[in-house]
């Protein structure tokens, strides 16, 4: 995409950014790939979030009377650390500019946030499969996000999640 602004038959490119949410999960790293493939397509700047959410950790560790919260704690640090090697490791040879950032707060609204403040085109995220961890915590934020951003979200489909939806239903033995 080419932004003419006032100059006639003098075309500049025009750099969007897009941020993809991880969660170390398989669903979000599946979003980081279609992320990056979108990125080089359109030359955007891709930022690749990871949350940490101190609440959901509260109140994971409120079901097991507090004593699981410094184990809690230290399985989303290394679930960070990761996210972070595993979008290093997809991205490293990629034709695109990127960062890994960390936001803290409830997932979805941070994602908002993050992606409202840059300006950016659209949020990328995976569909389903949370982490074992992000599996524990109520609600898609998927979902929340398709609901309530104002920036425009592709939800992006594990593909064995996708093939496993798209297969022909098997006629039921007689």
């Amino acid at each position: 995409m080419y932004d003419t602004g006032s100059c006639v038959g003098e075309m500049t490119p025009m750099t969007h950014k897009l941020v993809v949410g991880v969660d170390g999960s398989k669903s979000s790293f599946a979003a980081l790939v279609q992320a990056a493939d979108l990125a080089e397509q359109t030359d955007s700047q891709l930022s690749v979030v990871f949350v940490h959410d101190p609440g959901a950790v509260g109140a994971l560790a409120g079901t097991f009377d507090g004593s699981a919260e410094v184990y809690i704690e230290q399985n989303v640090e290394e679930l960070e650390a990761m996210s972070r090697e595993r979008a290093f490791d997809v991205l490293a040879n990629r034709a695109l500019t990127w960062t890994f950032d960390v936001a803290v707060g409830e997932a979805a609204h941070e994602l908002i946030d993050f992606a409202v403040q840059r300006d950016a085109a659209a949020i990328i995220v995976g569909g389903r499969g949370h982490s074992l961890l992000g599996g524990l915590v109520l609600g898609s934020i998927a979902q929340k996000l398709v609901r309530s951003s104002p920036i425009s979200v592709l939800v992006v489909r594990h593909p064995k999640v996708d093939a496993r939806m798209l297969a022909e239903p098997q006629p039921s033995a007689p």
